[in-house]
């Protein structure tokens, strides 16, 4: 097993690379790494926890991945992915891009013991049915036909089949190794571990290893390992029987002690652990997200996702992609040129219902009124806008009735106002709630996931020019619904846990508008860099 805190992890701090691999192989100098998504700069180095504690969720997260990619469910429609090809320990197919895709998630030294501990019944191991040479009197009519028959109406029975001890004490020792192993990682795995496997793992720990020695601790991994391999060395030792069900224990434990990762070959054909197209997951567990978290707003989805062991779409678009819409949603998605209809896909279209409600509710959740100076019957104050784009018509009809007042007051730009008097302004106030409907159509929130470095939001290239170019045609093709948009694309960032505290609902900050290359700004799309974290937990919690 190898030891987390020694692993090179290599971070993905550009775009000019066009490899998305995400996993651990060998690089071109023989080292095994562990390479890192997008936006992982922040990722800290040299730390134990925070790499282990990422590898077993990316583990989960290939392997829910694989199931979800390859396993046959009742529903017979496709799941976009049907051209699945099964490679050594690996599967290969193509995603909703047409991008080829090459998925190896079987991490031998982890596969086989969990595989073994699969396979073999613990109880049937501890105790088998066996040849033994005591006599049960109670069984005797059972065994006439094997007995020996001796003058004067004597029988002589050698043996019976009765419930015995077959395996020795290093071979029982050798069942508390292997169950001492499989709890450890089904700790760090978050499954379940049973009762039985539990009591033989604490029965191992308290023979062989110190007070709070594991496997998984940065302190005590090294010795732990060592400990392990001894046990195991005597166990071999000492055992005169072995029989097939000893060996596949002591194989599986053996590889998991002594092994790291079948990648003898260091090229980019050589075996590995891990997805060449990471993308395709992202968009998975983007869209697992926003099911979580939105589903009674989504409209619209190109995704079949499993979602809580069900087929998320229900549709198809073009005859043949599958997708989720609601039922009422009249899909607008295509480009009409001379009678022949050009489909376009979104990643996700959602609608949100944040400012429903009665006039004065909305008032309150749109414009916030702040009052610099207060002179008793007059006041200085500025109007700010709480939602800068989707009510902007509202916060200009509203500086505008202010304007217009015949008081005595002096307007300073737009939205700033001096000596103006308390009562005109709750009567400006009173009037646009009364006499203008402030329940508008809500927003349509257009999502695109891209599995991108930030970096190539900062200025010019190819990717991002096209991009743009078709979150505008999916924007054209929405202007029927005559509802205000809200582009978003949705890129994968790791945050600190002190950068966490300030994120609005734990999931996303915004890049710098300022930073922005110009036509991204100029085409009013938002970059959020959403919490990866958050989002891979909510992927792996909702099967």
């Amino acid at each position: 097993m190898f030891n987390f805190k020694t692993l090179k992890l290599t971070k993905r701090c550009d775009f000019e690379s066009t490899n998305s691999f995400v996993g651990i192989r060998r690089n071109e100098n023989g080292e095994v790494e562990f390479r890192l998504p997008h936006g992982f700069d922040d990722f800290p180095e040299n730390d134990f926890e925070a790499t282990k504690d990422l590898f077993f969720k990316m583990y989960r997260t290939f392997k829910k991945f694989e199931r979800d990619s390859t396993r046959e469910i009742l529903d017979p429609r496709s799941n976009g992915k049907d051209q699945v090809q099964k490679e050594k320990d690996g599967y290969r197919f193509k995603n909703k891009e047409e991008n080829e895709v090459v998925l190896y998630s079987k991490i031998a030294l982890i596969e086989n013991l969990l595989e073994t501990y699969a396979d073999l019944a613990l109880d049937v191991m501890e105790r088998r049915i066996g040849a033994d040479e005591k006599v049960d009197y109670s069984k005797i009519d059972r065994y006439l036909d094997r007995a020996i028959y001796l003058p004067k109406d004597v029988i002589y029975i050698d043996e019976m089949d009765l419930p015995r001890q077959t395996l020795c004490y290093e071979s029982t020792t050798l069942i508390d190794l292997f169950c001492f192993i499989v709890s450890e990682l089904q700790n760090e795995l978050e499954q379940d571990i049973e009762p039985r496997v539990q009591e033989l793992a604490h029965r191992f720990s308290e023979q062989h290893l110190n007070h709070e020695e594991s496997l998984f601790n940065e302190e005590t991994f090294e010795t732990t390992i060592r400990t392990l391999k001894g046990v195991l060395d005597d166990i071999d030792k000492r055992t005169a029987y072995k029989d097939e069900d000893y060996w596949r224990l002591y194989e599986a434990i053996e590889m998991f002690l002594y092994g790291e990762l079948d990648m003898d070959n260091p090229d980019e054909l050589g075996t590995f652990w891990g997805i060449s197209n990471f993308s395709s997951v992202w968009e998975d567990m983007c869209a697992t997200w926003a099911f979580a978290t939105r589903k009674n707003s989504i409209i619209y989805a190109d995704t079949n996702i499993i979602f809580n062991d069900q087929r998320i779409a229900n549709a198809k678009s073009a005859g043949y992609f599958p997708i989720y819409k609601k039922e009422d949603f009249d899909d607008p998605f295509f480009i009409e040129f001379r009678g022949k209809k050009r489909w376009i896909r979104p990643d996700l279209l959602c609608v949100s219902n944040k400012y429903k409600g009665n006039n004065d509710a909305i008032f309150d959740q749109v414009i916030k009124i702040i009052v610099k100076k207060d002179y008793g019957l007059t006041v200085d104050f500025k109007v700010v806008l709480i939602n800068k784009t989707a009510r902007l018509s509202i916060y200009r009809k509203f500086c505008l009735i202010l304007k217009q007042s015949k008081s005595s007051m002096r307007p300073i730009g737009e939205n700033e106002f001096r000596n103006y008097p308390k009562s005109e302004l709750e009567k400006q106030k009173k009037f646009l709630i009364e006499n203008v409907d402030l329940n508008l159509p809500d927003p349509m929130h257009l999502f695109d996931w891209k599995y991108i470095d930030s970096s190539c939001f900062i200025s010019y290239n190819s990717k991002i020019k096209t991009d743009i170019t078709k979150q505008l045609c999916y924007e054209f093709a929405l202007q029927k619904f005559k509802q205000f948009i809200k582009s978003q694309f949705f890129i994968p960032w790791f945050y600190t846990k002190s950068q966490i505290e300030i994120l609005e609902e734990d999931i996303s900050d915004f890049i710098d508008e300022d930073t922005l290359y110009f036509r991204i700004k100029d085409s009013q799309i938002k970059v959020f860099k959403a919490n990866y974290s958050k989002i891979q937990e909510i992927y792996l919690t909702h099967d």
